[in-house]
């Protein structure tokens, strides 16, 4: 069999499938219960894997596409303040610190209108007579394993 696939491995396109009609003509002429049957399919498939080959060199030396794809480029602008080393310092410590204690900055108008406001609930006293209860959670659902 290496020498069949050596043999197969030299052959162009047409010659392969003229060698490909052959072994399928004389594949059908034996029957399936001879040994020569297995090899005669052994043989059909490596001259498909060639074509497969031979076919998929084809493609790759035909492609054009780059290796790299080039989609553009990015602009950016960096703006770098140019602080002195005693405006650094001063503003950190302004930042993280007064003289009495943390500094909590006020919050700004818009912070103020993202955050919710919390109401805080009158303590409740007695529970609600069952008349003035809510409905909604008096519905029994069934434990599992529960009996």
């Amino acid at each position: 069999m290496d020498n069949y696939w050596e043999k197969i491995q030299t052959l162009n396109e047409d010659k392969l499938f003229e060698e490909s009609k052959n072994i399928t003509t004389k594949l059908y002429a034996i029957s399936q219960a001879s040994p020569m049957y297995n090899q005669l399919q052994d043989m059909l498939e490596m001259i498909n894997e060639r074509q497969r080959d031979l076919v998929l060199l084809a493609r790759e030396e035909n492609d054009k596409t780059p290796d790299v794809l080039d989609i553009g480029q990015i602009d950016a602008v960096v703006h770098t303040p140019d602080y002195s080393k005693a405006e650094l310092i001063t503003y950190m410590a302004n930042f993280y610190y007064d003289k009495n204690g943390p500094i909590v900055e006020p919050k700004t108008q818009q912070q103020q209108a993202q955050t919710p406001t919390l109401t805080t609930q009158p303590e409740q006293s007695a529970p609600l007579p069952a008349s003035e209860q809510s409905q909604e959670f008096t519905i029994e659902v069934p434990k599992f394993g529960a009996k």
